[in-house]
């Protein structure tokens, strides 16, 4: 009878090893998909450009705004446009001014591709507080 418990017992504990195992690899061979963060100088904004996890003839990047001020102040904003730059060419953007609140779905760039290495993208967004209108470059540095 000690003996069938033994067994047991082993081949729980080889059981156990093996899905330890399997998840381990499983997550070292699953695809990193970087993202690139970057903050306004005037702390009010950040802009973030990642892996959306959709795809779009082969490009899944997205790029969105995080308004960082308070929520007093967030009422009285709108953002008038958004460029997104990379190797000083404007891949997306807007030329002419469109008044929006600032809100979850406050982006840069929808279905692009992620930037290639020795690229430096960077966003420039346009926005109004309190009828004065401000302007604010944003380089992005990419993040593991």
């Amino acid at each position: 009878m000690k003996k069938s418990w033994a067994i047991i017992g082993i081949i729980a504990a080889v059981v156990v090893i093996g899905i330890i195992v399997g998840v381990v690899v499983y997550e070292k061979e699953k695809p990193s998909y970087p993202k690139w963060v970057g903050h306004s100088k005037s702390g009010k904004w950040t802009a973030v450009l990642s892996y959306n996890g959709e795809k779009y003839e082969d490009v899944n990047y997205s790029g969105d705004f995080i308004w960082n001020g308070s929520k007093k102040e967030k009422k009285k904003v709108y953002v008038l446009k958004s460029q997104y730059w990379i190797g000083g060419k404007m891949e997306v953007g807007d030329k002419t001014e469109v008044k929006e609140r600032v809100s979850p779905d406050t982006g840069f760039v929808e279905y692009t591709d992620a930037p290639k290495k020795g690229e430096h993208p960077k966003v420039i967004i346009y926005w109004e507080e309190n009828n004065k209108v401000h302007k604010e470059v944003i380089p992005l540095k990419k993040k593991k």
